[in-house]
């Protein structure tokens, strides 16, 4: 499947998307756009080439500051709060689901977090996920637990040297 990943713009059919998730519909048909447009946050959406109209994936990526550094030896010792990116949203329609699309959203997140942090700072990319279902998903690409002292917090973290690694072994 020839696929483009791009920010999402007023072309995108966002009412056609259904990933079977209200919340992550509701979120690219109502918001997604209004939000990119005053930096809020930015949604990068999913296409295959021959129907570029066609959102069949996106991911959502804004700022974050971290008030509680994650434990991690290189953050220990940083009393101030941290940036770093927050994969706030990422979905895939149900016509696409199974198919490694997820993958691919991810790992364009990981890149574009490693671009970012070339520019700005950022310790790396956190997610919340919407369940614990999900959180093996993320594992397998590295991520670790933000609050590991508290088990019933799921939000997740890739360091930045992680991204970083991710990024030279795929194409971005």
């Amino acid at each position: 499947m020839s696929l483009r990943i791009e920010e999402i713009t007023p072309q995108h059919n966002r009412k056609a998307f259904d990933c079977g998730v209200t919340e992550l519909n509701d979120f690219l048909q109502k918001q997604a756009r209004q939000k990119a447009a005053k930096n809020i946050c930015k949604t990068f959406v999913a296409c295959q080439v021959s129907a570029p109209e066609t959102i069949i994936g996106y991911h959502t990526l804004t700022g974050y500051s971290v008030t509680t550094p994650p434990t991690h030896r290189d953050y220990k010792k940083y009393p101030h709060p941290l940036n770093a990116v927050k994969l706030a949203r990422l979905a895939v329609d149900q016509s696409q689901q199974g198919q490694r699309l997820g993958e691919r959203l991810l790992i364009n997140a990981i890149c574009r977090t490693v671009m970012a942090a070339q520019q700005v700072s950022a310790i790396g990319l956190f997610v919340d996920p919407m369940t614990p279902e999900v959180v093996p998903f993320y594992e397998q690409y590295g991520f670790l637990p933000a609050k590991p002292d508290d088990p019933s917090n799921l939000e997740m973290w890739l360091p930045i040297k992680t991204c970083v690694e991710i990024s030279k072994t795929v194409e971005c």
